[in-house]
């Protein structure tokens, strides 16, 4: 079973026609300042599951998650994601996410479960993966782990993950509004690669989320299109000092 995630180009790519449930994908930041835009992807894909799945999701990281990892409510509820669904547990260390993470799998009734590794995420390698793959493909939930590394290519090893995601922070769009002099933010923006894919075709987008109806879509070409040079006016020679 897999759940569209709205962008017809993106389903494409992935075996199932869209995320496969009852298995793990890993998201990581395409580089050091990516982490919120990690966060924020994988909340794209919490809420896609969400809305295909009935009960609660749960949400573990540890008690110091560092700048980022915390659940905000109003932020949560902004995206598209009913914070009324979230059980959010704070922990200890990793390994307790990771631990966290396997008995929320072998509940029945989770929706899905979210596991953020912003510390040490060296705990997660290929036997933590498998044991979550286990029990999800055992019991039918899905896990999605966030790696806070330094980059793609810092999380090569390999786990037995379905996907890996790699997310990089673009700037949004703005958006003007009637009556209002200064536009306002447009949606998230990020661009999106898939590193690793199971029968799938790894491959990277420019994507958008819209909070409204729960999807990614493409960003439109001609929004990230750099702006065309002007041609430079030069101001006229001087011709020297004027004789007072």
């Amino acid at each position: 079973m897999a759940v569209p995630l709205g962008e017809p180009r993106l389903d494409a790519a992935l075996p199932e026609g869209g995320l496969e449930l009852g298995v793990v994908h890993e998201i990581v930041p395409a580089g050091p300042g990516d982490m919120a835009a990690t966060l924020g992807f994988g909340l794209g894909l919490l809420a896609r599951i969400a809305a295909a799945r009935p009960g609660p999701v749960l949400w573990a990281t540890t008690r110091d998650p560092g700048r980022h990892g915390t659940a905000y409510p109003p932020g949560l509820a902004a995206a598209g994601f009913d914070p009324g669904r979230l059980i959010h547990l704070a922990v200890g260390t990793a390994q307790d996410v990771l631990w966290a993470l396997e008995e929320g799998l072998a509940t029945p009734g989770f929706a899905a479960v979210l596991g953020i590794l912003a510390r040490d995420g060296r705990r997660y390698d290929f036997t933590a993966s498998r044991r979550l793959s286990l029990r999800a493909a055992a019991g039918g939930g899905t896990a999605i782990v966030l790696r806070a590394v330094g980059g793609a290519t810092d999380a090569a090893g390999s786990t037995a993950a379905a996907t890996r995601w790699a997310v990089a922070a673009r700037p949004s769009v703005p958006v003007r509004h009637p009556g209002h002099a200064m536009p306002g933010l447009g949606p998230p923006r990020w661009h999106v690669e898939l590193l690793r894919c199971k029968r799938g075709r790894p491959h990277d987008w420019l994507v958008e989320w819209d909070h409204e109806t729960l999807r990614f879509h493409l960003a439109a070409p001609l929004a990230d299109r750099a702006p065309v040079p002007q041609t430079a006016v030069r101001p006229p020679a001087a011709t020297g000092w004027r004789a007072a």
